[in-house]
């Protein structure tokens, strides 16, 4: 039997394992099929594993091993999401070559019969998985969201750089995150108020999901970093939101090799998500406050003040359309911020 050891599996209940877990799934929702999402950087080692760069064996071993998992089990493989990452022409604009490219080049190597000494690039390549402007139309409607969130790891950021994350600042820049979501964004991010907490909490794992680990880097690099962290958590959006629309009758599986992606939210479990009017859907997760600092007082002062913010959200109309014109705005003037702060 086949088992997945080399990645990290999260659904909309947190982290799970397989290959039980997929017999199980089979007899429970017996019309249901199962779909494995995978990120961008796992699409990545696919496409160079199809052209034969795969530069380390441990990473061809592992992209083997995900595919005899998917011929054996006959699980449909997504890989359009993170593709899309890979293939921007700009923030939200998609080079439509490369990303078919790069979708038909994915999709062929798990339709294609295992064959370990068989190098898929030799092969007579003759296949064509259609992508038109239906996806480059996706990329521009879920673009808000994706803002949404890269202008919010800019604040986490932003913060993090004028008040030092040290024990006696967790609270000082909880307070001032949380009233800056409220007042100025008008929005409740519930995975970036989690990646702000283990931050500001002193877990040092997380500092290169917001480019802290990171001396002299220019700012433009920061924001590629930030960037690409905004693209994790929409994927992770993405799973929520196959979870509670009932038009998806498959059972989604985030497959990644992201080790503080999955611990973020393995012990996430969906509550619910609001449409915004036509918007993407923004989905909200429960999970337990961690810090790094043993501190119980301050781990009941952050749930406190997260019980407050949540009331004082409820009283707000949650189902607004998303204000573009206002994210370009917090955007524009979190990155001149930036670039101002001595690096």
């Amino acid at each position: 039997m086949i088992a997945l050891h080399s990645f990290y599996i999260l659904t909309h209940n947190g982290e799970t394992i397989l290959s039980d877990t997929i017999q199980r799934q089979r007899t429970e929702n017996q019309n249901s099929s199962i779909l494995f999402y995978l990120d961008a950087n796992l699409c990545l080692d696919i496409v160079s594993y199809f052209e034969n760069k795969q530069g380390q064996t441990q990473s061809k071993t592992n992209v083997e091993i995900l595919i005899l998992f998917c011929q054996q089990y006959n699980i449909e493989v997504s890989s359009k999401f993170g593709s899309m990452e890979l293939c921007k022409e700009s923030l939200n604009k998609l080079n439509i070559a490369k990303y078919q490219d790069f979708v038909n080049k994915i999709t062929y190597t798990f339709d294609t019969p295992f064959i370990e000494t068989s190098k898929l690039n030799e092969q007579i390549f003759n296949y064509y998985v259609e992508v038109n402007d239906t996806d480059s139309r996706a990329l521009e409607c879920l673009f808000p969201l994706q803002l949404m969130s890269y202008v919010t790891v800019l604040k986490i950021y932003s913060l993090c750089k004028k008040n030092n994350p040290s024990k006696e600042n967790v609270i000082k820049n909880l307070r001032l995150f949380l009233h800056w979501s409220n007042k100025h964004l008008n929005a409740s991010m519930a995975s970036e108020i989690q990646l702000a907490i283990r931050i500001f909490g002193g877990d040092s794992r997380f500092k290169k999901m917001i480019a802290l680990d990171k001396k002299g880097e220019h700012p433009d690099d920061i924001f590629r970093v930030l960037w690409g962290t905004a693209w994790d958590l929409f994927h992770m959006r993405m799973v929520h939101f196959s979870a509670i629309n009932t038009c998806i009758d498959q059972v989604m599986y985030f497959i990644t090799q992201d080790a503080n992606l999955y611990t973020l939210f393995k012990t996430c479990q969906l509550q619910g998500a609001i449409p915004s009017s036509g918007q993407p859907i923004t989905s909200f997760v429960s999970y337990d406050v961690e810090i790094q600092y043993k501190d119980v007082n301050m781990v009941k002062d952050i749930n406190d003040i997260l019980t407050t913010f949540t009331l004082e959200r409820g009283y707000l109309n949650s189902i607004e359309q998303l204000d573009i014109k206002l994210l370009e705005n917090l955007r524009a003037t979190l990155e001149y911020d930036i670039k101002n702060m001595a690096f």
